[in-house]
């Protein structure tokens, strides 16, 4: 099953300063290839065929990627040249600039008109599923979220189960059961005061119905919450659904993300 989707390019990438005033964290190289051509993979290999790219001034970099012709010399750069051309040939790709930098709330809200009345894929190139020891990006969880999606009608959630001590960085989802998929009942934005054992967090995958997308504009648009106030009113309703991800994880909105994936693909 085919579907839109948005990927969100537009953050400053704060964590990743001093790099990242100079170089869009999108484009930091893994094997060869930048971050974002990961994410378009895996989006191809669910079954994605049109894709919004939101970006913000500094970002231009990224649309050069996505749209210039190359001309590679030698037998390695032919190499990566030609998987970046299977990737690109395989999607319908557009791009809407964030002229301010509101939260992804707003970001995501770029993307009314462009997602109509189908539901819409939003990924977030911070975080990459990848296995490094067969050098493939991980898509089916995407996959299986769209296939969830259109069988309940639901918005989709991606999450991970990690240590409840580090609960305070993220979305912290309270599911129903402890499943593979479950119905989420609350989300709560990095709490302060969370004593669980285990934490299940938010990861940057979703899949959004229209019903999210208006109820954006009733929120306040902000760098802090971003769309969970608007997946919170569809848990409140029982129309939101996690599905559990086990597998390989890396956070390359940081330091110590990014090092590890380095570390992973340079050692296997």
């Amino acid at each position: 099953m085919s579907l839109k989707a948005v990927v969100l390019a537009a953050g400053r990438g704060s964590r990743l300063c001093p790099l990242t005033p100079f170089i869009p964290k999108e484009m930091l190289p893994v094997e060869g290839l930048p971050v974002i051509h990961h994410v378009l993979t895996e989006l191809v290999s669910a079954g994605v065929k049109k894709v919004l790219v939101v970006l913000s001034e500094g970002k231009e970099v990224i649309r050069d990627y996505l749209t210039l012709r190359m001309i590679p010399k030698g037998e390695d750069a032919r190499r990566l040249s030609e998987e970046r051309e299977r990737t690109l040939s395989a999607l319908d790709i557009s791009f809407a600039m964030q002229k301010e930098l509101l939260g992804t709330a707003h970001a995501i809200g770029l993307a009314s008109s462009f997602m109509g009345n189908d539901n819409l894929l939003v990924a977030y190139p911070d975080d990459l599923m990848y296995d490094p020891s067969s050098h493939r990006v991980i898509y089916e969880p995407t996959r299986k979220m769209i296939e969830l999606s259109a069988q309940t009608g639901d918005s989709i959630v991606l999450a991970d189960e990690i240590d409840g001590k580090n609960a305070h960085n993220y979305g912290v989802l309270r599911l129903c059961a402890r499943d593979e998929v479950s119905r989420v009942k609350d989300i709560e934005e990095k709490p302060l005061d969370y004593r669980e054992d285990k934490a299940h967090i938010l990861i940057g995958r979703m899949v959004i119905t229209p019903r999210v997308m208006e109820s954006i504009p009733r929120h306040r648009m902000t760098d802090g919450e971003g769309i969970i106030p608007a997946l919170r009113e569809e848990s409140a309703k029982e129309r939101l659904t996690a599905l559990v991800y086990k597998g390989n994880r890396f956070d390359l909105g940081s330091h110590q993300g990014y090092k590890e994936l380095l570390r992973r693909t340079l050692k296997e």
